[in-house]
């Protein structure tokens, strides 16, 4: 049974670095062949199986993040999904919402990280408060339509279903990639819309 679930974990953990992979391989050419796409796709699949230095790709991917939250992998199986199929699944409405979240996630937890604050938001992840905080957010998001809403929904489910190593719940709605992306984006959308308030 234990080793059942490290596989499942692998199986998991290996989906985030593959989707941004095959993103990066698929590149930003608006026309893709079924050859660049299933291409992409396996190419992606054997490049995180290159052994370096008797590890392969993706296990050293995992020292630096054993546990992507279940937040980053659906927004990248969103992105290629949106890529592969040429089908619109977010709208940039989507999009920013999962930005503002994520950095909001990234503000109230990693201070404590950096050493600027005696406050321990990480304990939250194994209190009820956090998970409700974010059911609350997702059904906000769900009744404005927002279909950011539904990747909320994930941490949840793959929480249940035991997908990652850790047991918090933060691990399981933010990591540093996904938080990083977050604040930089956001920062972006915010020097974009203070910008464009002074052009009236």
């Amino acid at each position: 049974m234990r080793a059942v679930a490290e596989h499942l974990h692998h199986l998991y953990a290996a989906l985030a670095p593959w989707s941004a992979l095959a993103l990066l391989l698929l590149g930003r050419s608006p026309f893709l062949s079924l050859t660049r796409i299933f291409g992409s796709l396996f190419l992606a699949f054997f490049l995180l199986r290159i052994p370096i230095a008797g590890w392969s790709c993706f296990q050293w991917l995992m020292v630096l993040e054993p546990n992507p939250s279940f937040i980053l992998t659906g927004l990248l199986v969103v992105a290629l999904g949106q890529r592969v199929s040429g089908v619109r699944l977010f709208h940039p409405s989507d999009w920013k919402a999962g930005w503002i979240f994520g950095a909001i996630a990234s503000i109230v937890l990693y201070p404590m990280a950096l050493g600027l604050t005696v406050m321990d938001p990480y304990s939250l992840g194994w209190k009820p408060e956090l998970p409700v905080v974010v059911a609350t957010a997702a059904i906000i998001l769900i009744l404005r339509r927002k279909r950011f809403g539904i990747i909320l929904i994930l941490p949840f489910v793959g929480f249940l279903l035991r997908l990652q190593e850790s047991h918090n719940f933060w691990d399981a709605v933010i990591d540093p990639f996904y938080g990083g992306m977050a604040l930089i984006i956001s920062a972006a959308l915010l020097v974009k819309k203070i910008r464009k308030g002074k052009e009236f």
